[in-house]
């Protein structure tokens, strides 16, 4: 649920905040032990009110750099605060509440990936190194369109790489019925579940930027080119993947509405690295100085202290 801006929009989003509140009030009062864990999201915000109004502990999830304006309101009655990034916490300093950088929860098969059951299910070739794009959970027709104009060049990559195309559910039909059949080994899919497994099996990603995918490349210890989605107000998808930059761990590219400079961009920053072995070694191992692995396992023995103290 975002925030409306228009006001023809405001009467219904009003209503559903309402109907929310009493939703949540009907099912955080059956339990006489609990502690509410607001993600972020005006969806996140009658739900935390109503938390806050029956004396019930609320915390607040933010992973993104900069916070919305959902979270910002939801801080005032948190108990805790937990974030991915140092840079976070000035964003909250006004408050009293206490905020702990513990990293973006990530899936467990994080801790221990297996590359191969990837190979095996997408018919990879072990012997050749693999390039992975995605455009995140839902795909991204810019970067779809850009790996398309650029498969031609990556033909002189065919010997020892192979790529991985995830386009996205919506996008799908669409570069699939293009008909292409480069001089690589190319795999085009719409979506791939076990992405700890996928990205673990790759040797270079080209993808969006948002906080989980930010802390998922940087786990997974894969050097990475990232595109941040350049519509946001707050860039904030720029700001999460230049903490991957400070370490030296990804190159950020612009996605250009100019459809020839975009690609052209991408080409040059491409080509380097899947001809530099080097380079992405030193990549893959600046990963690992950002990486948070357990952010699940301190923020989970964090509610429980809450909750033993009811």
């Amino acid at each position: 649920m975002a925030f409306p801006t228009k006001p023809s929009q405001l009467t219904v989003f009003i209503r559903s905040l309402c109907k929310s509140y009493k939703m949540s009030a009907e099912a955080i009062t059956r339990s006489k032990k609990s502690v509410v864990v607001g993600l972020g999201g005006f969806v996140a915000g009658p739900v935390c009110l109503v938390a806050h109004r029956h004396k019930i502990p609320v915390t607040l999830l933010n992973i993104d750099i900069v916070p919305g304006r959902a979270n910002k309101i939801i801080a005032r009655w948190a108990e805790e605060i937990f974030v991915q990034f140092e840079d976070t916490i000035k964003y909250f300093a006004k408050g009293k509440t206490k905020v702990n950088v513990v990293g973006c929860p990530l899936r467990s098969g994080f801790i221990s990936p297996e590359p191969e059951k990837a190979m095996e299910q997408l018919g990879l070739d072990k012997k050749k190194k693999t390039l992975l794009i995605t455009g995140a959970s839902s795909g991204s027709a810019n970067i779809n369109q850009a790996i398309c104009l650029l498969l031609e060049k990556l033909e002189r990559f065919a010997d020892n790489w192979q790529i991985v195309h995830l386009t996205g559910r919506d996008n799908f039909e669409q570069i699939s019925s293009q008909n292409i059949h480069p001089k690589i080994n190319y795999k085009v899919i719409g979506y791939f579940d076990e992405m700890p497994n996928l990205l673990a099996a790759a040797d270079l990603v080209i993808g969006r930027s948002g906080a989980v995918s930010v802390a998922e490349f940087a786990a997974a210890a894969v050097p990475s080119i990232c595109i941040p989605y350049p519509y946001h107000k707050d860039k904030h998808q720029y700001l999460n993947a230049n903490k991957l930059v400070e370490v030296g761990a990804t190159v950020i590219i612009d996605d250009l509405p100019n459809k020839k400079e975009f690609p052209e961009r991408l080409w040059k920053e491409l080509e380097e690295l899947m001809n530099d072995k080097n380079k992405r070694q030193k990549m893959s191992q600046a990963c690992q100085t950002v990486a948070k692995l357990q952010a699940d396992l301190k923020i989970a023995e964090k509610l429980i202290d809450i909750i033993e103290k009811l």
